[in-house]
């Protein structure tokens, strides 16, 4: 079940090659990322953002997320499955744009609706300081869980 079939109501998957360097700056601008990776902080210019994420898409499957219009507004990380575990660490963001529009709500009923059935623990970290992914999660029926500096939560696909 590739990413790149997941498509809601307003957004679409696409390959992040797809992603133009203004819409990669806007999706790396440091108050976007400040709750992520360090990679995300140092990836300062076009060349070294599609490096990073060339290094991601080693581990993990990496799609670009566009609007109605065809803009690229997000991207979401999911890892692969590690020895035979069906456990996928997911990670997203939006540019700001693009924030308080339920967008993130959207995306993870989306992942939900791709997932169930499938045996798939989808499981993301989310920073105690970033209250808005938090939310989201909760709303979902991911199940938290304390683990230092931030909060992992997990949510089992059934199957």
């Amino acid at each position: 079940m590739s990413l790149l079939e997941l498509k809601t109501k307003r957004l679409q998957a696409a390959p992040w090659q797809d992603l133009t360097a203004m819409e990669l700056a806007k999706l790396f601008d440091p108050k976007v990322v400040q709750w992520l990776p360090a990679g995300f902080q140092t990836a300062q210019d076009h060349s070294a953002r599609q490096a990073f994420l060339q290094a991601v898409s080693q581990q993990a499957e990496a799609v670009a997320l566009s609007n109605t219009s065809g803009e690229g507004i997000g991207l979401i990380i999911l890892s692969y499955p590690e020895d035979g575990s069906k456990t996928r660490n997911l990670g997203y963001l939006f540019v700001e744009d693009a924030w308080g529009q339920g967008l993130a709500s959207e995306l993870i009923s989306g992942l939900q609706a791709h997932f169930r059935g499938s045996g798939v623990t989808l499981s993301g970290g989310v920073m105690q300081e970033n209250a808005a992914s938090a939310r989201v999660l909760q709303k979902a029926g991911f199940t938290p869980e304390p683990a230092g500096a931030e909060t992992v939560y997990s949510w089992f696909s059934g199957g």
